[in-house]
C-alpha cells in the first residue's frame, strides 16, 4: 500500500474530528465540511481514501446516529465515485439518505443526495432510461428535487440554490426552471442575496424564465461583488441582446477583452456551433483586446455579407440560441443514426433542426405530413436571393431528436426511397402523392413529382434529391440572416467596373423600378419615392473591402407611369481586381429585394498588358448619367433595353497599351445572349449581327472610349455586344454584354 500524503492525514483528522450533531449545520461546522470536501478534490489517489472510508464505516456502525459522520462518509464516497468506480456513488447515497432520515432539516444532507444522484445515473438500458425521463425519476429530475429540498430547508444554502439552478439549466425534460425560479427568490431576504455565485445563477434562471428586467437586476448585482467580472459582463450581453436592451453588444465586447478562462470557453462555445475550425483556431490564438477585435469582426463581417447594421447579426445569434434551447434542445444524449441520415451534426445540444435553425434563423415556410405509418416529420424552406435552401428532417426512434434527410422520399424510409428512386413506387403511390402534395407549396418540383410521367419520374426525382443534398452542405457550412421584407420590389440593376476617382477604381451601381411596383407618398410638391439602396463589396478572400448604405429621396411632380421607370446611379471606390457583391434595393417602409450574389472584374489604373473595364451599353432616353470630366457624360441603361432604331451609347476604358503604340478594336453584335451555338451555325462568323473593326493609335497609358451605335439593323431579339482590343504583340482582352432590342 502507498503511504499517506499529507492531505490524506489532513482528511483523517478531519473525518474523525468530533462535532455535537445539533451543531453540525452551523457556520463553523459548514466550513469543516467545505474543509473536508477540499481536501477531497486534491486527492487523486484511491487506495487511501479506500482506507479512510472504511475506518470511517467501523466509525459510523458504532455510532449509527451521528450525521455529521454520515455526512462525511457520504462525500468520501462521492469523491471515491469520481474516481475509483460508479458504485461509490450508491453507497454516497445511502449515507445521505441515512442523514436525511436523521436530521431531514440539514440542507447539506440533501444538497450531497442531489450530488449522489447525479453521479448514480440513468439507466444503461434506453427504454428504461426513457420511462424514467418521462415520469420524472431519471437523474437529473432527482438531483434537482434534492437541491430544491436543501433550498427549502435552509433558504440561505447558497450551494443547494446554485446547483439547482444549474440542474434546471441542463434538464432537457421535466424541467425544474419554477422549482429553482421560487427557491432562488425566496433567497433575496437572507445572506444568500450576496452571494455571487447565487446571483449569478439567480440571472441565468431569470432570464430562462423570460424576466429580463430581473435577470438584468441580478446580473449587474453580480458584477458588482462577484470576482468573475468577464462572465458577468457576458451575462449582462447575451441577456440584453436576447432583449433587444441597450448596452448588449458594448457589454459582450468588454467581457470578451478579459483573459478569464471560464468566460472565455462560453464564448467559444456560443460560436462553435456556427464557426469554420479555422475560426475556432483563430479565435483560441487569440488574447485581450486581441479577441474582442476577432469577435467583432467575426460579427460585422456577417452583418456586411447580408447587408444588415452593424451588431444584427450577434444580437440574432442569441436570440437563436434562446429559442432553440426551448424548442430544438435533445432530450438524449444517445443518437442513433439510420441509412438515410448522412449528416452527423456532433451537437450533444440540439437536434438538427436547432442547427439549422442557430445557422439560418427562421425558415420562409414548414410543412409536415401525418400518417399513422410515417414517422413525425418536417421540411423548411429558406428563400434565398442565391437559391433556395429546402431541409427535410425526420424522427425516428425519438419524437424529440429531429435529423436531416437528403430527400422527401427518406420521410418513408430507405427501401422505400429505395423503390420510389428506381420508380417502383406503386404499392406506395398513395402515399408518395399524399407526401408530395404536403410539400408542394415549398417547391415546384414537387408539384411536378406529381404529374411527371414515369419515363422522366426518376430524372425528377435524382433532381429533388440533389436540390436536398446541396441545401444540407450549404446549410451546415454556412450561416445567414437574410434581409427580409414585406412584399417582394420588382427591380433590375447593373453593377458595372468602370471609371476612376483620385487613383481608385469605381463601382458604377445602376437601378431601374417600374412603376407598378412604386407606391409613392403624396407630398405638396407631387410624389415622393424613398429608395434606400445597399451594396456590399468583397473580394477575393471574402474580405469587405467595400460598402454603401445610401437613401434617395426623389419628388415628381406627376407618380411614375406604370409602363415606365424610376432609375438611378451610385458609384463606390473599390480596389481592382475580381470581386463579388451583395445588393438590395428597398421602396418605401418594408418594400424590397435582394438581388444574387455577383462577380464583377475591375481593370487596375495601369497594366502591363491590355485590359478593358466592363462595357456600359447606355441610351439617351434613360436619365441615368455619369460624368467622368466636365463635359463629359456617360450614359447608362439598367434595363438593358433598346428599341428598335434606337442609338448605343457605348462607354469603355482601357489600359496596357503604351502610349505611341498602335493596337486593333473589333465591336461586333452578336445574336442570342452569349453567341454561338445555333445562332453561330445560322448567322457564320460567330453569328455577328454587326462587327466593325479598325486600328487606332495610344495617345495615353489609359484611354476613356465613347462610342456611338446604330442599331437600326437589328430586329428584335436578345444580342450581345462584344469589344476585343489586340496589340501589336498579339496581347489581347475582351469584354461583353448582353442586351435585348425590343419594338
Amino acid at each position: 500500500m502507498r503511504p499517506f500524503h499529507s492531505h490524506i492525514l489532513a482528511l483523517a483528522c478531519l473525518a474523525a474530528a468530533p462535532v455535537a450533531g445539533l451543531r453540525a449545520q452551523s457556520p463553523a461546522d459548514r466550513a469543516a465540511l467545505e474543509s473536508l470536501r477540499d481536501s477531497l478534490l486534491g486527492t487523486r489517489d484511491s487506495l487511501p481514501l479506500l482506507n479512510l472510508e472504511r475506518r470511517m464505516i467501523a466509525q459510523a456502525k458504532a455510532d449509527r446516529n451521528d450525521v455529521v459522520l454520515h455526512l462525511r462518509l457520504g462525500f468520501v464516497s462521492l469523491r471515491l465515485g469520481e474516481i475509483a468506480g460508479h458504485s461509490h456513488y450508491d453507497d454516497a447515497a445511502s449515507e445521505f439518505q441515512w442523514a436525511i432520515d436523521l436530521q431531514p432539516q440539514w440542507p447539506y444532507a440533501w444538497y450531497g443526495m442531489g450530488l449522489a444522484e447525479y453521479g448514480v445515473g440513468d439507466s444503461q438500458v434506453s427504454i428504461v432510461a426513457g420511462l424514467a425521463t418521462m415520469l420524472g425519476k431519471d437523474a437529473l429530475s432527482r438531483s434537482a428535487m434534492a437541491f430544491a429540498r436543501s433550498a427549502e430547508v435552509d433558504p440561505s444554502f447558497g450551494r443547494g440554490l446554485v446547483e439547482l439552478a444549474n440542474t434546471a439549466l441542463r434538464q432537457r425534460v421535466n424541467i425544474k426552471l419554477g422549482v429553482a425560479l421560487d427557491a432562488l427568490r425566496r433567497s433575496a431576504s437572507t445572506a444568500a442575496s450576496e452571494n455571487p455565485d447565487v446571483l449569478l445563477a439567480r440571472g441565468r434562471i431569470e432570464r430562462e424564465a423570460g424576466d429580463v428586467d430581473s435577470a438584468l437586476v441580478a446580473l449587474r448585482h453580480y458584477l458588482r461583488v462577484g470576482q468573475d467580472s468577464a462572465l458577468a459582463l457576458l451575462e449582462l450581453g447575451r441577456t440584453e441582446l436576447v432583449a433587444g436592451r441597450p448596452g448588449g453588444e458594448a457589454h459582450y465586447y468588454e467581457g470578451a477583452a478579459r483573459d478569464d478562462s471560464t468566460a472565455v470557453a462560453e464564448y467559444r462555445r456560443d460560436i462553435a456551433v456556427i464557426a469554420a475550425d479555422s475560426s475556432l483556431d483563430a479565435f483560441d490564438a487569440t488574447h485581450g483586446q486581441a479577441r474582442a477585435a476577432f469577435l467583432r469582426d467575426f460579427w460585422v463581417t456577417r452583418d456586411d455579407a447580408d447587408l444588415q447594421p452593424r451588431g444584427a447579426r450577434l444580437a440574432e445569434h442569441y436570440r437563436r440560441i434562446a429559442y432553440a434551447r426551448r424548442n430544438f434542445f435533445l432530450t438524449s444524449l444517445s443518437r442513433h443514426y439510420d441509412i438515410v441520415e448522412r449528416y452527423r451534426s456532433g451537437s450533444r445540444d440540439y437536434d438538427d433542426r436547432g442547427i439549422i435553425y442557430i445557422r439560418h434563423g427562421k425558415p420562409t415556410d414548414r410543412a409536415s405530413y401525418h400518417s399513422p405509418s410515417v414517422e413525425a416529420n418536417e421540411s423548411w424552406r429558406y428563400a434565398r436571393a442565391d437559391g433556395d435552401l429546402i431541409f427535410h428532417f425526420i424522427a425516428r426512434e425519438d419524437v424529440q431528436d429531429y435529423k436531416l434527410v437528403e430527400s422527401v422520399f427518406d420521410i418513408l424510409g430507405f427501401s422505400s426511397a429505395v423503390n420510389a428512386q428506381n420508380g417502383d413506387s406503386t404499392a406506395l403511390n398513395a402515399q408518395v402523392q399524399d407526401l408530395l402534395l404536403s410539400r408542394e407549396q415549398l417547391s415546384p418540383i414537387y408539384g411536378r413529382l406529381q404529374r411527371v410521367g414515369a419515363a422522366s419520374e426518376v430524372r425528377f426525382q435524382n433532381d429533388e434529391r440533389q436540390v436536398g443534398r446541396e441545401s444540407i452542405r450549404r446549410g451546415t457550412t454556412t450561416d445567414s440572416y437574410e434581409l427580409e421584407f414585406a412584399k417582394s420590389l420588382i427591380a433590375k440593376a447593373e453593377v458595372l467596373g468602370v471609371g476612376h476617382d483620385s487613383g481608385s477604381s469605381l463601382l458604377q451601381v445602376t437601378y431601374a423600378i417600374p412603376g407598378t411596383s412604386l407606391d409613392p407618398v403624396q407630398i405638396e410638391r407631387g410624389s415622393l419615392y424613398v429608395i434606400r439602396l445597399r451594396v456590399a463589396v468583397f473580394d477575393s478572400t471574402n474580405h469587405l473591402v467595400a460598402t454603401l448604405d445610401t437613401t434617395r429621396r426623389v419628388v415628381s411632380a406627376r407618380p411614375v407611369p406604370p409602363n415606365e421607370n424610376l432609375v438611378g446611379r451610385v458609384a463606390l471606390k473599390v480596389p481592382a481586381g475580381t470581386l463579388q457583391y451583395r445588393m438590395a434595393i428597398q421602396s418605401g417602409a418594408d418594400v424590397g429585394s435582394v438581388l444574387p450574389r455577383d462577380t464583377v472584374r475591375v481593370v487596375p489604373v495601369s497594366s502591363p498588358s491590355p485590359v478593358l473595364s466592363d462595357l456600359v451599353l447606355g441610351s439617351r432616353r434613360v436619365p441615368a448619367v455619369w460624368h467622368p470630366a466636365p463635359g463629359d457624360t456617360v450614359f447608362f441603361n439598367p434595363l438593358r433595353t433598346f428599341k428598335t432604331g434606337e442609338q448605343m451609347e457605348l462607354y469603355y476604358e482601357m489600359a496596357g497599351v503604351s502610349p505611341g503604340a498602335d493596337y486593333t478594336t473589333q465591336v461586333a453584335v452578336k445574336r442570342g445572349k452569349g453567341g454561338g451555338g445555333f445562332f453561330r451555325k445560322l448567322f457564320g462568323g460567330g453569328g455577328s449581327a454587326l462587327s466593325i473593326k479598325f486600328q487606332e493609335h495610344a495617345t495615353a497609358p489609359t484611354a476613356s472610349v465613347t462610342r456611338t451605335l446604330s442599331l437600326a439593323k437589328l430586329k428584335p431579339g436578345d444580342y450581345t455586344l462584344e469589344v476585343t482590343i489586340t496589340d501589336a504583340a498579339g496581347r489581347s482582352d475582351r469584354r461583353s454584354e448582353p442586351f435585348e432590342v425590343v419594338q
